[in-house]
């Protein structure tokens, strides 16, 4: 099989220039949770999420890193690795994406970010594309995630909301649900957008195999919706995910395969978890033998101690030499 990248989002939201450019657009009406400090911050997990595909998934060839004038701090680490991999770790700008829509820019909104990973320059046109706190945790094959160079998309078939009577329900009593925008709502109605009006292929976080040439063609069809997605800088229901529309579209076409093994061990830290479950949880998923992909989230929220020893367990399995070798 050809090339196969991968596409990493990431963002500084600790870094004072970008928090000041983001509270210049927030506004009383568009302030939600998608506007919440949380969703921007990071510990420094990109650092591992990159580790482990160069450790776990060596048949990728390079990485981008698509962020809004920032740089990770791996970058200044990368100046003592081995070209081998130095020189396939590649940072993208907003600006370089979004060169023939410069005017939706800045956007804090990677439901906007994530449709336009096609129009990095030199993009594989198979590729795979991670959140920035989704990290390998085993070994991984090409078929992991192509299938005879289809994506293969992890999920399960699932019914739409408004065919779930007890949504219905929850939607006339607390109207202000409607408002809100929900990862598995985006979902359906990018299954909608593709005439599944009864049921939609709901995915995890997992890392996501695509097809540049595919969305391509696909937007190159439609630019009306394309330029309707991307113009909001923060998210709203509005809002299809990009990913899961051309899941959806793939599935209805048969250029695409499916499989109901997520294989995933999925981590949401809330204020109210305990600490030491999530740790638990990250040690459970290293030793089972299922399990190939870890997503933690809200990782900023933990405890320091805790977050030490997570961050400690991931970089004692995720442990690569990286440096440039000794002539």
């Amino acid at each position: 099989m050809e090339r196969i990248d991968a596409v990493i989002t990431w963002v500084d939201g600790q870094d004072p220039d970008h928090i000041s450019k983001r509270n210049s657009y927030i506004t009383n009406k568009n302030k939600t949770e998608s506007t919440n400090t949380s969703r921007f911050n990071q510990v420094n997990e990109i650092n591992l999420v990159i580790k482990s595909i160069f450790k776990f998934a060596p048949f990728v060839k390079n990485i981008y890193v698509l962020t809004d004038q920032q740089t990770p701090n791996i970058i200044k680490e990368a100046e003592n690795w081995d070209d081998s991999y130095r020189k396939r770790l590649k940072v993208i700008d907003h600006k370089e994406v979004f060169r023939d829509h410069l005017e939706v820019l800045p956007t804090f909104n990677a439901t906007t970010i994530e449709s336009m990973l096609q129009y990095i320059k030199g993009l594989s046109d198979h590729f795979i594309y991670f959140n920035d706190d989704t990290f390998l945790i085993k070994p991984t094959k090409i078929e992991d995630f192509f299938i005879n160079k289809k994506p293969l998309v992890r999920g399960r078939w699932a019914s739409q909301p408004d065919r779930v009577w007890y949504k219905q329900v929850k939607r006339i009593f607390f109207p202000s649900s409607k408002k809100k925008w929900g990862y598995k709502k985006a979902q359906a109605l990018s299954a909608k957008l593709e005439g599944y009006d009864k049921k939609y292929f709901r995915t995890f976080h997992t890392p996501r195999a695509l097809n540049k040439s595919v969305l391509i063609n696909y937007y190159a069809n439609l630019p009306g919706l394309l330029n309707e997605q991307i113009k909001y800088r923060f998210r709203t229901p509005k809002q299809f995910l990009s990913y899961s529309l051309i899941n959806h579209y793939s599935i209805k076409n048969n250029i695409t395969e499916t499989t109901s093994r997520i294989q995933l061990e999925e981590v949401n830290y809330t204020k109210k978890s305990k600490p030491n479950k999530v740790l638990r949880r990250v040690k459970k998923a290293i030793v089972s033998e299922n399990i190939l992909f870890l997503n933690l989230q809200n990782l900023d929220l933990l405890e320091v101690n805790t977050l030490e020893k997570v961050i400690g367990v991931l970089e004692t399995l995720i442990n690569i030499n990286l440096l440039k070798k000794q002539s």
